[in-house]
């Protein structure tokens, strides 16, 4: 997973949409045990499907909350059931699309909730015009682990019987007007390296090293580096070399591309990599992979970068990495490029292999005839 900048927390920067409009707390129920709650195995923005199951007895009026048990399914892992209160119209087989937003502090102070946003799945509509609008709080809470029971108390005395609105703080709305101000928009969300990154480019593991150092200390991960300098892992004089400590630091560009980060899980780099060589590159992180439920994804990135090379002119790759193993996808755009690149197709891989890469696959092709080509299977 991307290290998240802890410039905001998701609670501050998350803005309403109209299919998710209301804020919840969760708890499992029970299904599959774990040894981590729920919400530990979730990350700010995954977003998931519910279905209500069941709707407590003696539930309050359709304009309050009531408890409902749901069946969520999160990416690549089994169903799991939990806990929600939600509005008392809600019925049973209605389908829910939720995102993870975080755990926020209970009205008590002791427990920490975890927090989603919710709406109706399309094509499930609101059955009455007395119906409170999902623009109102409800909780949701983890059945399986131990003192789920009193756990549930305390968040039934946090909703008080009733919805309450979410309210954002004053610095929380002086953020929301200005990232929607043109100033904001106008904002580039590229990191933009502003020295060459590395004179080894026959080097492969110093460039690897001057890349990471790149990025590490461009300036999108300056609050976590902060709180590491803090606990004692880093040391404080690294953070000196990042954009917030120098004179010609520019606090809204480097804000629009933090929160781009945080919210989309994507960096985009444009520099010199080398002496004369620019590269565009890209890094995100992959929710949705096709793997089966036996074999849950626990960590898959994709890296896009594209070179202009003086000899092979353009060049793309596509680096995608699901739980450790590497698939390549090599794009030239010259035919004549593309010919030479194929014929040391395997010399390739064997190099890619003896650094440790566990090679899934290797494929060297156009866009044009990239369907037709065979793969590299590399074990």
């Amino acid at each position: 997973m991307l290290p998240i900048p802890q410039v905001l927390s998701p609670r501050v920067i998350a803005s309403e949409t109209e299919s998710l409009r209301a804020v919840s707390s969760i708890m499992p129920v029970e299904g599959t045990q774990s040894e981590a709650p729920l919400w530990e195995r979730m990350r700010p923005g995954m977003q998931f499907t519910g279905l209500i199951l069941q709707k407590e007895a003696g539930a309050a009026k359709s304009s309050e909350l009531a408890q409902f048990k749901v069946q969520i399914q999160l990416p690549n892992q089994p169903p799991a059931t939990v806990q929600m209160q939600l509005p008392a119209y809600l019925a049973q087989q209605q389908t829910l699309h939720m995102q993870f937003m975080g755990l926020a502090q209970s009205a008590a102070g002791k427990d920490n909730l975890p927090q989603v946003k919710w709406g109706l799945q399309p094509g499930h509509s609101q059955a009455s015009a007395g119906q409170m609008p999902l623009g109102e709080a409800a909780l949701l809470t983890d059945m399986s682990q131990p003192g789920h029971e009193e756990h549930l108390q305390t968040l039934a005395k946090t909703a008080a019987g009733q919805a309450s609105l979410v309210e954002l703080s004053p610095p929380a709305k002086n953020l929301q007007r200005w990232l929607s101000s043109s100033e904001f928009q106008q904002q580039t969300t590229a990191l933009q390296a502003q020295t060459v990154v590395s004179h080894s480019p026959q080097k492969p593991q110093v460039l690897a090293q001057d890349l990471k150092h790149a990025l590490d200390s461009s300036g999108l991960f300056y609050e976590s580096h902060l709180k590491e300098a803090t606990l004692g892992s880093r040391p404080w004089h690294q953070l000196l070399q990042e954009p917030q400590n120098k004179p010609a630091f520019m606090p809204p560009e480097m804000v629009a591309q933090q929160l781009q980060v945080l919210e989309q899980q994507r960096v985009v780099w444009h520099g010199e990599v080398w002496p004369g060589q620019t590269m565009q590159w890209q890094v995100n992180e992959q929710e949705n992979s096709a793997h089966s439920a036996d074999a849950p994804v626990l960590n898959s990135l994709q890296s896009d970068l594209t070179l202009q090379l003086p000899r092979l002119g353009e060049v793309s790759v596509k680096i995608t990495m699901v739980n450790g193993r590497f698939s390549v996808r090599v794009e030239p755009t010259e035919t004549q490029s593309l010919k030479e690149m194929q014929s040391g197709r395997s010399q390739l891989a064997m190099s890619l292999q003896s650094v440790g890469l566990k090679l899934e696959s290797l494929q060297i092709s156009r866009d044009d005839s990239a369907e037709d080509r065979p793969q590299y299977a590399a074990g």
